[in-house]
């Protein structure tokens, strides 16, 4: 009898539609998707391991991945060049955050910005690591519900409700690490790679020299050098563990080194991605006034 009535209910309830087939590029934009879509299915991840995304090159698997989307979201194609073709190719719903939904874009630093020298070589005119300033995570975390909702009206609400939650512990966290990083203002940081300009920019850090440019081209021998022997006894070496340098080995123990994860990958697991990775960001560079 219980299980005559259970199926009378089920086929009399209205048949909703399956959430899109959504499918991201990075681990960032990853970690914000997945928790506004939570409750209603989960995005798919191209760039599944910790890596840096200058150096990834998709397999099978991932471009049928992206043959089958309904909705692409990505930083944009500066960052994941590797998505020019498989794109190309495809009609889904393509969302570039970076380029379309990000108020606050700076300009790409070439090396020689820092004095560390980079013999002709040409930046694109935006650095991508967009997501580093929360500024531009909150006009995401809009955008993202908006085209999730017009693509799965069954779970419009759901979405709403879901960013709504992101919101509120994005602003939370921005002001409980903008208290955390005051110290820092007067801190010279020489990082591995040149990736946390945006945070930089949104929390007053002062960045003085990078290893390699923000889109993995990396200086020579001899400016590497120079920039070594610029380290002073108040500077903080930021290692970013997806492009690591060698040369920072050479440093004396003396000197304070910290190791952080711009794209977050280590924190995909659980809920609250976002304000974990500003975060555990802020509270990592905090330890440069130790």
């Amino acid at each position: 009898m219980l299980r005559a009535l259970i199926a009378l209910v089920l086929l009399a309830a209205p048949a909703l539609a399956a959430p899109p087939h959504v499918v991201t590029s990075i681990a960032p934009v990853q970690g914000i998707v997945a928790d506004i879509m939570q409750g209603a299915g989960t995005p798919v991840l191209l760039l599944d391991e910790p890596m840096s995304p200058h150096d990834f090159s998709m397999r099978p698997s991932q471009r049928r991945a992206i043959a089958r989307a309904d909705v692409v979201f990505y930083v944009g194609l500066q960052m994941e060049s590797w998505l020019v073709k498989p794109l190309a190719q495809q009609d889904s719903l393509q969302i570039p955050l970076g380029e379309k939904a990000s108020p606050v874009t700076l300009p790409a630093r070439a090396l020689t910005d820092f004095g560390g020298g980079l013999e002709e070589h040409d930046e694109g005119p935006v650095d991508p690591h967009v997501w580093l300033d929360p500024a531009n995570v909150l006009i995401w975390i809009d955008v993202i519900a908006g085209v999730l909702g017009n693509r799965d009206p069954d779970n419009a609400e759901l979405y709403r409700a879901n960013a709504d939650a992101l919101r509120a512990k994005t602003l939370a966290a921005m002001d409980r690490d903008a208290r955390l990083l005051a110290p820092l203002k007067d801190v010279n940081l020489i990082v591995t790679h040149d990736s946390l300009q945006y945070f930089e920019h949104a929390f007053g850090l002062h960045v003085t020299g990078a290893f390699s440019a923000s889109d993995g081209q990396k200086t020579g021998a001899r400016n590497a050098s120079r920039l070594l022997a610029s380290v002073t006894p108040g500077t903080c070496i930021i290692e970013d563990t997806n492009e690591p340098n060698p040369a920072i080995s050479a440093l004396p123990d003396e000197v304070r080194k910290v190791a952080v994860d711009p794209l977050g990958f280590d924190l995909l697991a659980g809920g609250g991605y976002y304000p974990r990775l500003l975060d555990s960001l802020a509270r990592t560079l905090r330890t440069c006034t130790s």
